[in-house]
């Protein structure tokens, strides 16, 4: 059995469909988000047996240069086989390629095997996120927010720390909280605020599946508020929030709005370059 890696073509796209369906069963969305990760930074791979697509996986480069690894999938008829290792090798020979500072990737907290082929590779627990979803009214009304500028939240690093644990979650992709990330997300049009409230909220990909709030400071009832109107507007079905799991009053908050407690809780894998 020869385990062979190389960039994906279009010509693989049945394929890789039939890799995600094996590998995951539920939460499809390889055909929804294909023509955007094209656009991306960082390459989609297929992992190949005997010349066969069998696994794939995506390094997308974000704001700050960083790798966030997603999409890893391989078929269950060559799991455990090395194919995922393969993969992440051509993850690793991008990231010197690219010189990123940093790469990250999330699973969640009791997947030992997704945590353990991460390690194998030089990652490292890092913080864990509570998350909490509720589905969209079918009524909202404006708050008054407005999309601001990136300095305007930079100024308030120190909260947004403390409540998001360091990171901004938009899509499940965890982006380290710094200055070039909040840049980046003032230019997708994902900072609002008036006076003392600050709502980030986005999706990078199917904006008709979910909202996600990274952050709600100040005012946070009228943050989320803000955010059912923007998930409205947009056509989301549901909105998620994820934050550090020690913000038990923005959990009872939330609670209180009609958010439910997803599953299973996640955590951040992370490699640091010497």
């Amino acid at each position: 059995m020869q385990i062979t890696t190389r960039a994906y073509t279009p010509e693989d796209f049945e394929r890789c469909r039939w890799i995600e369906q094996g590998a995951v069963k539920a939460n499809h969305y390889f055909a929804d988000v294909i023509d955007y990760y094209r656009t991306t930074a960082g390459e989609l791979a297929v992992a190949c047996v005997d010349g066969q697509p069998v696994g794939m996986g995506k390094l997308t480069v974000l704001y700050d240069g960083s790798a966030w690894l997603e999409l890893l999938r391989v078929h269950p008829d060559f799991q455990r086989k090395g194919v995922g290792r393969a993969i992440y090798r051509r993850y690793f020979e991008q990231i010197e390629q690219l010189g990123c500072p940093a790469a990250r990737m999330y699973t969640g907290v009791r997947n030992v095997a997704s945590a353990g082929l991460a390690e194998c590779f030089g990652l490292r627990r890092g913080p864990e996120f509570h998350s909490m979803s509720a589905p969209t009214p079918d009524k909202t009304h404006p708050t008054g927010l407005h999309r601001i500028e990136a300095a305007q939240a930079i100024e308030r690093l120190p909260e947004l720390t403390q409540q998001t644990g360091g990171f901004l979650s938009i899509n499940h992709t965890f982006c380290q909280l710094n200055e070039q990330t909040l840049r980046g997300f003032a230019a997708a049009g994902w900072l609002w605020a008036e006076g003392e409230t600050l709502l980030v909220a986005g999706a990078r990909f199917q904006p008709r599946k979910a909202l996600y709030i990274a952050a709600a400071l100040g005012q946070t009832e009228r943050a989320l508020d803000h955010a059912r109107h923007l998930a409205a507007v947009g056509g989301a079905q549901k909105l998620t929030f994820h934050f550090a799991p020690d913000q038990q009053e923005l959990r009872e908050l939330c609670a209180a709005n009609g958010f439910e407690d997803d599953p299973s809780d996640d955590v951040v894998m992370e490699w640091i370059r010497p």
